[in-house]
């Protein structure tokens, strides 16, 4: 286990050099492996006391194969553009949003913290391209994070035309758990959630929604407040909710 050689993908990352099929197979492995999760998390703790750190945004861009023309790596904000050719919005309780991140819900016409989610597809093969309105069936999911509301906590999941959930963040592999909602960081930088997750959709319609909580709410909870009004806010205390529509293609 010590000798795990995918460590060394997880000090690329960091570095900015890591190419986006390295990239790929580190995500992928991150879930199965604690010593390569646990230098994942030391690395970046010793990116938060680096004086001169590679911005987080680089960092992920670069190790997603996201960049400019000119080899700089572009601003995860505003890659949508990359996709929105193809892209076509099913409006299902979203909001226009200026930076093609998730749209708030039940917030119109009063002024709300910036907390919000970026998601980006992993198309085998491919470098990632940000969520832009159609998502491929095989295709995995890849988020980051925006917390300027200082939730301590978040939950990700869809929710197709038939009412079934699909979780992204926390994982729920067994019917026996009840995962509660991730700790994440509380300030405004951006952040990525490691793990690539796939899954088969049984609809053609998602909504991805993000939920920042300061408790936490565990997956049974929220379901539970899905089950009569799937695509209705969840209404929990002080939560931050938003939400992205994608057309799911065979």
């Amino acid at each position: 286990m010590n000798a795990c050689t995918m460590r060394t993908h997880v000090d690329r990352h960091f570095a900015g050099t890591i190419s986006p099929d390295a990239e790929r197979a580190m995500r992928e492995h991150l879930p199965t492996c604690d010593v390569c999760r646990d230098r994942y998390r030391r690395q970046l703790l010793l990116a938060r006391l680096d004086p001169h750190p590679l911005p987080a945004e680089e960092r992920i861009a670069r190790g997603l194969g996201l960049r400019s023309t000119g080899g700089a790596a572009m601003p995860l904000g505003g890659l949508t553009l990359l996709a929105a050719a193809a892209a076509v919005l099913v409006a299902v309780h979203v909001q226009p949003h200026a930076t093609g991140g998730f749209a708030s819900r039940g917030q119109v016409g009063a002024p709300a913290p910036v907390s919000r989610v970026l998601a980006f597809e992993v198309r085998p093969g491919m470098p990632a391209v940000p969520a832009g309105g159609v998502l491929r069936i095989g295709d995995e999911l890849v988020f980051a994070y925006e917390n300027g509301a200082a939730k301590r906590r978040l939950a990700i999941f869809g929710v197709d035309e038939h009412g079934h959930v699909y979780w992204f963040h926390p994982a729920w592999t067994r019917e026996s758990d009840d995962p509660v909602a991730v700790p994440i960081e509380t300030d405004d930088r951006r952040h990525e959630l490691p793990e690539a997750v796939l899954h088969r959709f049984d609809g053609r319609h998602l909504e991805i929604r993000s939920v920042f909580v300061d408790e936490p709410v565990s997956v049974r909870q929220i379901e539970g407040l899905l089950r009569d009004h799937p695509h209705d806010r969840l209404g929990l205390p002080g939560a931050v909710e938003s939400s992205l529509v994608l057309t799911v293609l065979p």
